[in-house]
């Protein structure tokens, strides 16, 4: 598990993975230098946790590589505090990878709170990555109704509760990371998906295994955080330096752009503090071709095996959500 701040969530996960009925055979914590009483809070209530406590924040990708270094068996799960899992939710996805040794990873069904309507919404079943090289959660915020109810391939799987193959992790890693810790947080998830395809690896989705995750949402809006935003603006940039091709960028120019202008103007009114996030992709330029360049270097898979998975932007109906969430916004401030 990877915390920072997460006391308030902790022991709904923890719970949940010590009443998991496929046994563990560890469960460590990474904590990313709390200032809650997180720390006290594992030490006390879960002494059968191992728990490690880093000297500084590493974000998500440090201190997941920390997990891996740490850790010895043939899966590894990683989990965000704000996730509460079902008691057969890592046995089914063991059981998935056992059986298939072409897959690096999997994911379950991840739903998030019940609708006016008694469904519960979904949160994930998967990453989507579009034309426009804009990643999301498959089925985000549609109310389950069972239309993801079947085993099927997906890009890639989300960060909040994945199961990984030691092996995949070990044939992508750049140098000594696994997740880009330049990244910090945010698409480090997404990047990895991309590497693991490269190298022919696959995705799984698999909706008996079933878990809730909390996540950062208000409203249905995202916390507006500019510090946040930041590192989602310059992610974006150093995950297509690292693993896209040129061709595929200028055949997507036309899908490219309006996302590029939607989102400057987007976070220039609502964070322009985030902005920065232009000069830290440009900072991190050389550094990230160097990446690029070993990444590049070690794919395995044709080009259209990545171009097959991209899909065109639902533009005309993602603008209208956002609208009638703006309207609905305004109408209850």
């Amino acid at each position: 598990m990877i915390n920072y701040n997460g006391a308030g969530f902790l022991k709904g996960c923890l719970d949940s993975l010590l009443s998991q009925r496929r046994p563990i055979s560890e469960i460590l914590v990474v904590d990313n230098r709390s200032a809650d009483h997180s720390v006290a809070l594992v030490r006390e209530e879960f002494p059968q946790v191992r728990l490690l406590e880093s000297p500084r924040n590493l974000g998500f990708a440090g201190a997941a590589n920390v997990a891996v270094r740490e850790t010895r068996c043939p899966f590894l799960m990683l989990v965000n505090p704000d996730v509460v899992l079902t008691p057969t939710f890592l046995g089914e996805l063991v059981v998935f990878l056992e059986s298939r040794p072409e897959a690096g990873s999997v994911t379950a069904k991840l739903l998030r709170f019940p609708s006016a309507s008694g469904h519960p919404l979904i949160d994930s079943t998967g990453h989507v990555l579009y034309r426009n090289r804009w990643a999301v959660n498959r089925g985000e915020g549609e109310e389950d109704r069972g239309q993801y109810d079947r085993v099927e391939e997906v890009f890639g799987v989300s960060g909040a509760a994945p199961l990984y193959r030691r092996a995949m992790l070990e044939d992508v890693r750049v140098g000594d990371e696994v997740f880009a810790e330049s990244f910090f947080l945010y698409l480090e998830d997404v990047d990895l998906d991309w590497r693991a395809r490269l190298r022919g690896w696959r995705a799984y989705y698999v909706p008996s295994a079933v878990g809730y995750h909390a996540r950062g949402y208000k409203g249905g809006f995202r916390h507006r955080d500019a510090a946040i935003l930041r590192h989602s603006l310059k992610n974006r940039y150093l995950m297509m330096i690292r693993n896209d091709t040129l061709g595929d960028i200028v055949a997507d120019a036309w899908a490219i752009l309006p996302m590029e202008i939607l989102r400057t103007l987007d976070f220039l009114l609502t964070a322009p503090r985030s902005l920065v996030g232009y000069l830290d992709a440009v900072r991190l330029l050389t550094r990230t071709l160097g990446q690029r360049r070993e990444i590049r270097r070690r794919v395995r898979v044709p080009r259209g095996e990545i171009r097959a998975w991209l899909r065109r932007y639902p533009y005309q109906q993602k603008m209208a959500e956002r609208a009638r969430l703006l309207l609905s916004r305004s109408a209850s401030s």
